[in-house]
């Protein structure tokens, strides 16, 4: 930045390079953000291709409360307190993964003082924020309980754009992708480093591509595509892990924006580096109408915003939607998909069903849900009396829409437990989470290593599933129109 050091140059930079170069919508992305001369604000390149190494502009960087206490040390360490973040405005942070961490730790570990730590890295987050005049999404206003929003669902709800380069503190980053963007995770030196230069370092990755043809059943959803996609030969044997993975066709292109982010939002559990989907008329609608955005302003941001026909791919998949039937992850890993029908004749009884999490928290996981469970009420059912169901939105928008649907009234009159926006059991952190190794839980969240949400076992499904499967009592898919069954309970 003050120009006593010069960046190697890229493959494109060099005397002799072609003008051009076919690119994916990633790389036309990096190409668009590439740092030429930080000391001179020059930005751009003609193209890249995989394997450029050198630093790219962000237009948005977030952290969350794991993270932004240890890199707001380092910088009032390695600046001085009285030292000042670039562009501030850019800057988001959030109070979402703890704040319901004190309904679910052992005692044992209170006593440790664990949880007065995890209070201490809100106190430092906020402080900062506050010195800084950073924008913070924090607790709920007004409660003891909850955030505003979990951090990827604000993002794309409130900030994303087409042709973003977006990075955050969290494997999830990549959620906004359905909106056209690279959305990366870091860790604490990248954003730190980011808050004094605006840029991080990267190489690109190399892309490869899912195309999804077809028509997909009423009752498959994007979590059932991801369940498919995830254990395919290439992803199960680690080949996808550090690439880009890039959604298309026309199964792909029929859902809509909330949906698309359940894809690249799960991009972590590909192991890619991140996810992305092209921008098109759905995404203009979706500025315009959760954004109040321009149209003209919308459909700008969208040019070329696409990958060119003859771009290069390590890789690319091809999925018939029409084959694919609802599925569940069995315990241990989100790769060990199976349609549920395959399951066998002996039910898999359930103790909770968990519906929510960045992954499913958005206003269609809501309308999903709240499909099921229409229905279930309608035929005179409530959640099974063996069963806790538990519905975490994740924002206060979505709840606000939950409101304005009837969906809140709708939860409680079956039985589900609401609870207010936050990471919660997808993290072991909040209600939802197995207590006892014999617990068995279905949820709409992104992963279920082992531990991941308690001792019990996980099994991962889309919202249709987790909604039928509380009614029911055991892990079971959903039709529409098709009665629900309950189990007899334990007694």
């Amino acid at each position: 930045m003050q120009g006593k050091v010069a960046l190697p140059p890229v493959r494109s930079q060099e005397p002799g390079a072609p003008p051009k170069r076919p690119m994916t919508i990633a790389e036309k992305i990096f190409a668009r953000h590439w740092v030429v001369d930080a000391s001179k604000q020059q930005f751009g390149v003609p193209w890249v291709q995989p394997g450029d190494s050198g630093f790219v502009l962000t237009d948005l960087r977030f952290s969350h409360e794991y993270v932004s206490p240890m890199a707001a040390i380092f910088f009032e360490q390695k600046l001085g307190p009285d030292a000042k973040v670039t562009d501030p405005s850019s800057i988001l942070m959030f109070r979402d993964h703890l704040t319901y961490l004190h309904q679910v730790m052992p005692p044992e570990r209170v006593q440790l003082g664990l949880l007065d730590v995890a209070r201490q890295l809100e106190v430092k987050q906020r402080e900062f924020a506050e010195k800084q005049n950073i924008k913070l999404y924090g607790e709920r206003l007004g409660a003891r309980l909850g955030s505003e929003a979990i951090c990827h669902s604000k993002v794309l709800e409130s900030y994303a754009e087409p042709g973003m380069m977006i990075v955050g503190t969290d494997s999830h980053t990549p959620h906004s992708g359905a909106i056209g963007c690279i959305a990366f995770g870091v860790g604490t030196t990248a954003i730190f480093n980011s808050w004094i230069t605006k840029d991080v370092r990267v190489s690109v990755p190399p892309s490869f591509k899912v195309v999804i043809r077809g028509r997909k059943p009423a009752n498959v959803t994007a979590k059932d595509f991801m369940l498919e996609i995830l254990r395919h030969p290439y992803i199960r044997d680690g080949h996808a892990i550090g690439q880009i993975i890039e959604y298309a066709g026309e199964a792909v292109e029929a859902l809509s924006i909330d949906e698309r982010a359940t894809m690249t939002n799960m991009a972590a559990e590909v192991g890619a580096f991140t996810g992305i989907v092209a921008p098109d008329a759905k995404a203009v609608e979706y500025l315009v109408a959760e954004r109040g955005m321009d149209r003209a302003q919308a459909e700008r941001l969208c040019e070329d915003l696409y990958s060119d026909e003859d771009a290069e791919y390590v890789k690319v998949i091809e999925i018939d939607a029409s084959k694919i039937r609802p599925m569940v992850a069995l315990p241990g890993d989100p790769g060990n998909g199976l349609y549920i029908d395959e399951l066998g004749d002996e039910p898999i009884t359930i103790d909770v069903a968990y519906a929510g999490s960045c992954t499913a928290g958005k206003k269609e996981d809501m309308d999903m849900y709240a499909a099921v469970l229409r229905e279930a009420r309608e035929q005179g059912l409530r959640v099974h009396p063996d069963v806790k169901m538990f519905i975490q939105v994740g924002s206060q928008e979505v709840k606000q829409y939950c409101i304005e649907r009837g969906y809140m009234q709708l939860f409680e009159d079956v039985g589900a437990e609401f609870i207010e926006p936050g990471c919660g059991a997808c993290i072991a952190a909040g209600p939802g989470t197995s207590k006892t190794k014999d617990e068995v839980t279905i949820s709409s969240q992104n992963r279920n290593f082992p531990g991941r949400s308690g001792p019990g076992q996980l099994y991962l499904a889309s919202p249709y599933t987790v909604a039928a499967s509380a009614i029911a009592g055991h892990v079971i898919d959903w039709e529409p129109g098709k009665p629900l069954r309950q189990l007899a309970t334990a007694e």
